[in-house]
């Protein structure tokens, strides 16, 4: 019974312990396998992490020739496009106008001056072609104003339109013309002096070229007795907060070529005081001029004062003064004498009332003219925010000569006449941005 009893449980033993082998052995296989699989998962990582450092030594290798090259910066926000920097720092701006002008005594359609007068730098009123549609101005200007930080700098200024081309002497009003471009550095002596090389807007005069810069649509008689554009170099600092000047030297006084002819230049300077309310500008230009006068070794000089004030908080004004001197081997010494008075009254936010009063009298000789000359001028502009960017003027304007002859008849009429007055009224519309 003994024996039975183990020999049973020796059976029962042996089947437990085969059943054992075989889950141990089941085990180790699966342990061989996971063994297996972890050792190819290292070697994937293994790629992957070699694959992982050639990549970042492809890019750093290539960040380096972009940062070397001026592609682009890092700094502590990281990464950035150089080419992004450079255009955060470059202002663009613009204004596209269109008129309508009429002529409300005896209109015609030659023009408000007799033919020829509307060219050039020196005239009257450079507002042409009466009773006509036109696009005034298309301006697109490009600046990036030089920095202690950064100070190397550039200034352009593409224009077209009829009238700007007529303001500012250029022929061709159906094509673009370069009205403004100069390089500029900062040197860093005082407070800073800044260097402007190329083709250079006046520092003279209270009005611009430029419509949205001036209290009305047309530019006035003061105005057109200045030059507008020099093609030559300045200098130009702040002495103090309130005190600058400018000097400068360009080819001509009025005609503005990028070619001399000769050694002979022209020198202007301005100092200029700006206030919290006032401002006054005292400058000059004096040198060789071909359209100013008309002889050989023609000089010009032009003395400019304008004086600005803001009496009110809705109320800005201005004066300009101008007298002009030319003298030439073939003609005596000829002066232009010019008053200017003008203001604008904000009536609201979005509106305003502005008015200008000019006299104008003129020595013949002064630029090729035969005769003495007297005009008058009174203008009266409406202006209109109409909506963000957007602004409509409405303009009367009224020109008369004052000589007592009938050579003061200069503004034609419909029977291919002359009279001594024009009233012309404008409308405009205009969108800078």
């Amino acid at each position: 019974m003994r024996s039975k009893l183990i020999t049973v449980v020796t059976a029962v033993a042996s089947v437990l312990l085969v059943a054992q082998v075989a889950a141990a052995d089941q085990v180790q296989e699966q342990l061989r396998l996971m063994e297996q699989r972890m050792a190819e998962m290292e070697d994937r990582l293994q790629a992957t992490s070699d694959e992982l450092r050639t990549a970042k030594a492809t890019v750093n290798e290539q960040q380096t020739l972009l940062t070397d090259s001026g592609l682009i910066e890092i700094d502590d926000s990281g990464v950035r496009s150089a080419v992004g920097s450079f255009m955060d720092s470059v202002d663009v701006s613009g204004v596209v106008a269109g008129s309508f002008n009429y002529r409300l005594l005896e209109s015609n359609n030659r023009g408000n001056l007799v033919a020829g007068a509307n060219s050039g730098n020196v005239g009257l009123f450079k507002y042409s072609n009466s009773n006509t549609f036109q696009v005034d101005q298309i301006w697109l200007t490009l600046d990036k104003t030089p920095t202690d930080q950064s100070r190397g700098g550039f200034h352009v200024e593409y224009v077209a339109g009829t009238a700007a081309a007529a303001q500012n002497g250029t022929p061709d009003d159906d094509e673009p013309f370069l009205y403004t471009a100069f390089v500029s550095y900062l040197a860093p002596v005082g407070n800073g002096v800044q260097i402007d090389l190329g083709k250079l807007a006046t520092p003279l005069g209270a009005e611009v070229i430029q419509t949205n810069g001036n209290f009305n649509i047309s530019q006035g008689l003061v105005f057109a007795l200045q030059p507008v554009t020099h093609t030559g170099v300045s200098f130009s600092t702040q002495l103090t907060d309130e005190l600058g000047v400018i000097v400068g030297v360009t080819n001509q006084v009025y005609s503005d070529t990028a070619v001399s002819n000769d050694n002979d230049k022209a020198y202007y300077g301005q100092l200029s005081y700006s206030g919290d309310s006032f401002g006054l500008n005292v400058g000059a230009i004096i040198g060789e001029d071909s359209v100013g006068c008309v002889g050989a070794d023609c000089q010009t000089s032009v003395v400019d004062v304008v004086l600005t004030a803001d009496p009110l908080e809705n109320l800005s004004v201005w004066a300009n003064f101008d007298w002009v001197h030319s003298t030439g081997e073939s003609i005596p010494a000829d002066d232009a004498f010019g008053y200017a008075v003008a203001g604008r009254l904000a009536l609201t936010d979005t509106m305003g009332v502005a008015t200008r009063v000019e006299y104008v009298t003129i020595d013949g000789g002064l630029n090729g003219t035969t005769r003495d000359s007297e005009t008058f001028s009174l203008t009266g502009t409406v202006d209109k925010t109409l909506a963000e960017g957007l602004v409509g003027k409405l303009e009367l304007r009224w020109d008369t000569q004052l000589d007592d002859n009938d050579n003061a008849d200069v503004f034609a009429t419909s029977d291919n006449g002359f009279r001594n007055d024009q009233l012309v009224a404008l409308a405009q519309m205009y969108y800078e941005f």
